[in-house]
């Protein structure tokens, strides 16, 4: 093979690895929409959900439910967000599939995060709901699309 057309492969692998590498590192700021929502709370009196599924190529057009105290309560779409005020006592969330959840104690303030992660299945994928602290939850959260008022099932929480 031509040794000159091997450096000029080799130089065009190299360049787009790294302007790969150059694009990734880039951190989308927090949205104004999703900011305004939990400053919106208050938080002397209630505390903070926030439920949210990070964008990904997996399962993009899943919306898995989240149910609250055995009732449907929002359709999470790929890339969203819902904040809403809880009012404080114990609260069971779980998977409409009740393959996972967790039950939490909530003080006035106290804020509450949950990722939902799509996971493969045999026929189609479903949720996996995991509380994350909340640094973390925060960040991720914040840098996300609020979720539309159609998919919110309990009315309680439009």
């Amino acid at each position: 093979m031509n040794t000159n057309l091997l450096r000029c492969a080799l130089v065009i692998l190299i360049a787009a690895s790294l302007g790969a590498c150059a694009t990734s590192s880039e951190t989308k700021p927090a949205n104004p929409l999703v900011l305004s929502k939990l400053r919106a709370i208050d938080k002397s009196k209630m505390a903070t959900m926030v439920v949210y599924r990070p964008r990904e190529y997996m399962g993009a057009a899943l919306r898995p439910t989240v149910v609250l105290g055995g009732k449907d309560l929002v359709n999470i779409g790929n890339g969203k967000v819902f904040v809403a005020a809880l009012p404080p006592g114990s609260h069971t969330f779980e998977m409409d599939d009740k393959k996972s959840g967790t039950t939490v104690n909530l003080k006035p303030g106290d804020e509450v995060y949950l990722k939902i992660e799509i996971v493969p299945g045999f026929w189609k994928g479903g949720g996996k709901m995991t509380q994350v602290a909340t640094q973390q939850g925060n960040y991720e959260a914040t840098r996300l699309d609020p979720i539309e008022l159609k998919e919110i099932e309990d009315p309680r929480y439009r």
